[in-house]
């Protein structure tokens, strides 16, 4: 029988040294919408000139894996995909509930993911090793859940006969939706916002290739750039943004999600993600129509000193430090 993608287990690893599988490991199961890592390692063809015009048998390229990994934003796996998106966070909290303060920092050492095809396919496991988020982008949609895409990095693709782990943690999902969110604007909230869109790019270098089997060493991150998106009917509370875009004013810009009272036990988590100074990128609305207008304003966000770095992320949940 063809296999399906329901067939593959999958899960994820922290790794405590660069593309080596851990020691001790210990797996979550990932919940996720899109997995698409491919290895890819060209055939490099060879000049060699001979007595006809046949080409020689090609040598082998250096090897490149990437992709990306969507999954739905939820309290339970929430943690561990900003961890590498991020950085990791500043937790308080002795017991549930916890709080875990992400700002923009060096990222963890890398993880693995682990497609384990042995219910289909006997004793095929697929392990990429040495991931890293390259960049991530958080969605809440006008309906539906809310989303977050991210692209990966990688340095190398093993095949094993059995997971790294047999006993994967599970952790379950209860996703947030755009009926959880609230958008505000400097401090106040807004019911005229129908989409918003956060984007992080940790512009990591991936052309670390050395002369040692043809994988990448490492992957450094630089800068890391944030950048927001949202969409919105146009009103006179939403030409505000207009008028701060014309004068460069610094602008705060707030995506709330939230079950029950969003305090941080089982069932009222709560995912803060702040733009706490951003420049909008001047616009105005093109009229199409008699109708309603609405209007995309484009934010960049930046640091002003101190701790301060532009970007703040607040996970309220039941999660321990030690289980992101």
């Amino acid at each position: 029988m063809p296999v399906r993608g329901s067939d593959a287990v999958v899960a994820v690893y922290d790794e405590t040294a660069y593309a080596t599988a851990p020691g001790s490991p210990s797996g979550r199961r990932l919940y996720f919408t899109e997995l698409s890592l491919q290895p890819q390692r060209e055939n490099v063809i060879d000049p060699t000139m001979s007595s006809d015009r046949n080409r020689s048998q090609p040598g082998e390229g250096n090897l490149d894996i990437s992709g990306t990994i969507g999954a739905v934003v939820a309290p339970e796996m929430g943690g561990w995909y900003l961890k590498h998106i991020l950085g990791v966070p500043v937790t308080t909290g002795a017991s549930t509930p916890f709080t875990h303060t992400y700002r923009p920092k060096a990222l963890p050492v890398g993880f693995v993911v682990e497609e384990d095809w042995t219910g289909a396919i006997t004793n095929k496991v697929h392990q990429f090793l040495g991931c890293r988020c390259t960049q991530a982008t958080i969605t809440v949609p006008q309906s539906g859940f809310a989303t977050i895409s991210m692209s990966v990095g990688a340095a190398k693709f093993e095949i094993g006969t059995a997971p790294l782990d047999a006993t994967l943690t599970d952790t379950g999902q209860t996703g947030w939706t755009a009926a959880n969110a609230t958008v505000k604007i400097n401090g106040t909230a807004s019911c005229l916002v129908k989409s918003a869109t956060i984007s992080i790019n940790n512009n990591m270098e991936t052309d670390r290739y050395t002369l040692c089997g043809g994988t990448r060493y490492d992957m450094p991150e630089g800068f890391v750039d944030v950048t927001g998106e949202i969409t919105a009917l146009f009103d006179t509370a939403t030409h505000a943004l207009i008028d701060a875009a014309l004068a460069r004013t610094d602008t705060n810009i707030e995506i709330i999600l939230q079950h029950g009272t969003g305090a941080g036990t089982a069932g009222n988590e709560q995912l803060s993600i702040k733009l706490d100074h951003s420049l909008v990128a001047l616009n105005s609305p093109p009229i199409t129509s008699p109708g309603g207008m609405e209007l995309t304003f484009s934010l960049t966000a930046f640091k002003s000193g101190g701790t301060d770095k532009g970007l703040l992320v607040v996970l309220k949940n039941a999660v321990a430090a030690a289980d992101l």
